[in-house]
């Protein structure tokens, strides 16, 4: 699973922004805070990461979306077998140290 924070900037036109606006609310992968000004803060959850830049993509794809600022991005995926070379360092949890020489 991948959890994104955005910063969706609208168009200028309000017509348009408004749509989009109905739009990103219809959106399932997407939770929106309150608009400020052109700007919406959002929330993204997508099953991985393929799922997630496909929806960046298509958020800057929109016409009355102007820009999309992505403000943190959480994976929540194991590594693949083969992304392992067997260390132990690479089996060390977020909050264990990495210790040099070891």
């Amino acid at each position: 699973m991948s959890v994104s924070g955005l910063v969706i900037t609208l168009a200028t036109d309000d017509p348009k922004a408004e749509h989009t606006l109905r739009l990103l609310a219809g959106d399932t992968r997407l939770t929106l805070g309150e608009r400020f000004g052109r700007r919406v803060p959002a929330v993204a959850e997508t099953p991985g990461v393929a799922e997630d830049r496909a929806l960046i993509d298509d958020l800057r794809a929109l016409d009355g979306v102007a820009n999309v600022d992505v403000t943190f991005v959480a994976l929540d995926e194991a590594p693949a077998p083969s992304q392992s070379n067997g260390n132990t360092q690479d089996r060390l949890g977020p909050t264990e140290p990495r210790r040099h020489g070891a």
